[in-house]
């Protein structure tokens, strides 16, 4: 995956696709835990002589290289349909661009508009070289620390809560100990580098409403450094409207507290040079407590906690269109990720923690509730930083 992926492909394509392949690479399917909760079939591999169907479940071999929690899996009725709600009249009206279930809410039929993905409305177009020369950024935070926390009791009491029961929700906790480590590593090389911008403020104690701006950018160090000066790459905007990718309008500092979303996010994953992905991240949530800020020399923050949802027809697009790539590649040269593909299709149902109502709100996953969606929660640190300008042209 390139540097230049656009900031929430390195939140989902991390914690969610290449969760999936650090998974693979650890262990295989008979690797995968396997508890009271989930019925053995024959497809389930028994060491052994004995006949599988002799076996009781309790003698199943368990293994803990993919932690599982148990409160994540449960039956689902196979007689029950999961079926994708289309977003586009909840929460609000949206009248262009993604519908949440790979259709769409509509197009802009004026040439002088383009479809603003986020707010899911059509806006003028404008022009992006004059912009870009002019523009200027807010005090900056860094992340230096990105994670997905897998405790149950931690899961409740730090993520943002989609239920409605008062705890904290994260579908990717069973996925933790696979994805944490290239998280760390990602953040600390210096390979990802993901800006928060709080575009204009000067108060870091209260600051009613803002706009939070989510950009990727590159430490202008050698090595790479958290913290800093930091260029930003042009790819973390939509050039055609001259907005970030990734915003929260309406964005709030109390007393030190920041707070912002709900919002949702188009997201385009670049798998390989000739493949993109897209999916939608809904309801975004993000909050942090700020500990320093300047507006020369930006912002630091801790106990940050960034979620959102995915839903099943999301996913299952995306491994769709990764399935497909490798059907139509040559046996010779297919991608590396076509071998991953059984491992994460398999590992998928263990995201979705969630049932969607169909009103824009959340039920957690039962026996009669399938599950159709998956909490994302991340937690993070933001460290001081100064962005001094766009990402330089490579030299040829």
């Amino acid at each position: 995956m390139k540097g230049s992926a656009k900031f929430i492909t390195v939140l989902l394509a991390t914690a969610a696709l290449t969760g999936w392949v650090a998974c693979s690479s650890s262990t295989t399917e008979t690797d995968t835990p396997v508890t009271q909760d989930v019925p053995v079939t024959q497809d389930v591999p028994v060491t052994g002589d004995v006949p599988v169907a002799d076996v009781p479940r309790t003698d199943v071999p368990v293994t803990t290289d993919v932690p599982v929690a148990t409160d994540v899996i449960a039956d689902v009725k196979a007689d029950v349909p999961v079926v994708c709600v289309p977003n586009c009249t909840t929460p609000t009206a949206r009248t262009c661009g993604t519908d949440g279930c790979s259709g769409s809410c509509g197009t802009c039929t004026d040439a002088a508009q383009v479809c603003d993905e986020l707010l899911g409305k059509c806006v003028a177009k404008c022009d992006w070289t004059t912009y870009s020369a002019a523009l200027t950024w807010g005090p900056v935070g860094a992340i230096a620390t990105l994670q997905t926390p897998a405790d149950a009791a931690v899961v409740k009491a730090t993520c943002f809560d989609y239920t409605g029961d008062g705890l904290g929700d994260n579908g990717l906790k069973g996925l933790a100990g696979q994805v944490n480590g290239p998280l760390t590593d990602a953040v600390s090389g210096g390979s990802i580098a993901i800006l928060f911008e709080l575009a204009k403020v000067t108060d870091f104690t209260n600051t009613a409403s803002f706009q939070l701006n989510g950009l990727l950018g590159k430490s202008t160090a050698t090595p790479a450094a958290t913290t800093g000066d930091f260029y930003v790459q042009d790819t973390s905007y939509v050039q055609d409207i001259c907005m970030p990718m990734i915003y929260f309008t309406g964005a709030s500092i109390t007393a030190g507290a920041l707070a912002a979303g709900p919002s949702q996010f188009q997201l385009s994953i670049p798998i390989q040079t000739d493949l993109v992905i897209d999916a939608t991240l809904i309801q975004a949530k993000v909050k942090a407590n700020i500990t320093a800020g300047a507006t020369a020399n930006g912002f630091a923050a801790t106990d940050g906690v960034l979620s959102g949802v995915l839903t099943k027809a999301q996913l299952d697009t995306a491994l769709a269109k990764l399935q497909a790539s490798c059907d139509a590649a040559p046996a010779a040269s297919k991608p590396s990720f076509c071998s991953y593909l059984k491992v994460a299709a398999s590992a998928e149902s263990l995201l979705f923690d969630l049932h969607q109502n169909g009103d824009g709100t959340f039920a957690a996953k039962t026996k009669d509730l399938p599950g159709d969606a998956a909490s994302v929660c991340l937690t993070y640190t933001l460290a001081t930083a100064k962005v001094v300008g766009f990402e330089p042209a490579a030299t040829p």
